[in-house]
């Protein structure tokens, strides 16, 4: 029997809201029985409170701590997963985490997350772009939106729709922060398909994954496809097949949700159907022959 796989995750934890740690635990536990390892950066009512919310709880001093105890039990992980920080002394915290993991040799992803249409969220700021920048220097992954991906770039935000030329340009300009891939989501060449662009920069590759367009704002999808992702990569699916996976299933589950609305069951604007697919995800990694 293989051993099982160990995937630290980092981010909140929402008491309302399926996102973050919530919507990773179940994934990573369906894909093959990855075992997972949570260091909480905050606990929130809501994923929609701010920061400065009386209902946020900050856990930044309890990070290292955290940190420190995985060192002396001698945590051998193979994964690393961050999400949404709250400050730049977090991110700083999740880097010398990330080159802890570099010694390891565990895949680490980051997910920059900072804003989204152009828009910085609340809790960003110009030191958080900075402190991120340098986050994504100690991952192996990146998964930004365009808006973050202009932000760490430094350049004006372009909607829709993109040209291939423009999203190869950003993805080779990410990789040099230090990266071996980058992901960038929401890209759209087209009012019919959306998805995600990937460049591995050990061979030089390309890679695009798409699925028939939804429209419509759904919370929590980042993470579910984060988490999809990682799983993927650490039962060694390549990377584009990984990739379309990752989107295949966030793509599904947003139906899912759709088709729980228009029948009035569970409405919950609050993330979507995700566990109603987890059955295809145990199916996928029911073995690490992928």
């Amino acid at each position: 029997m293989p051993k099982q796989k160990k995937v630290a995750i980092i981010g909140n934890i929402s008491s309302f809201d399926k996102c973050s740690i919530t919507t990773a635990l179940p994934i990573f536990a369906a894909s093959g029985g990855i075992e997972t390892y949570p260091l909480l950066t905050a606990i929130v009512a809501s994923r929609d409170n701010d920061i400065d919310s009386p209902d946020y709880c900050d856990l930044t001093n309890n990070m290292p701590t955290v940190a420190e105890y995985w060192r002396s039990q001698q945590l051998k992980l193979d994964g690393l997963i961050s999400g949404f920080l709250g400050s730049p002394e977090q991110a700083s915290v999740v880097s010398d985490i990330l080159t802890h993991c570099k010694a390891q040799d565990s895949l680490a992803l980051v997910d920059p997350i900072m804003g989204d249409h152009g828009q910085m969220y609340g809790s960003s700021s110009p030191k958080m772009v900075d402190a991120m920048r340098n986050l994504c220097k100690h991952a192996d992954i990146i998964v930004p939106n365009i808006t973050e991906a202009c932000l760490m770039l430094d350049e004006p935000y372009q909607p829709g729709p993109y040209t291939r030329e423009y999203i190869q340009d950003l993805l080779v300009r990410l990789s040099q922060l230090g990266p071996s891939m980058v992901v960038i989501s929401g890209v759209w060449f087209s009012k019919f398909l959306s998805g995600a662009a990937g460049y591995d920069t050990v061979d030089g590759s390309f890679t695009y994954a798409f699925s028939k367009h939804i429209k419509g704002e759904y919370k929590g999808v980042g993470d579910v496809f984060d988490s999809v992702l990682l799983s993927a990569l650490l039962h060694n699916m390549k990377f584009r097949n990984a990739l379309q996976f990752a989107v295949d299933f966030t793509h599904k589950s947003i139906l899912s949700q759709i088709n729980a609305e228009k029948k009035n069951l569970d409405m919950f604007p609050y993330g979507i159907d995700f566990e109603m697919n987890l059955p295809w995800i145990i199916k996928t990694f029911k073995s690490d022959k992928t």
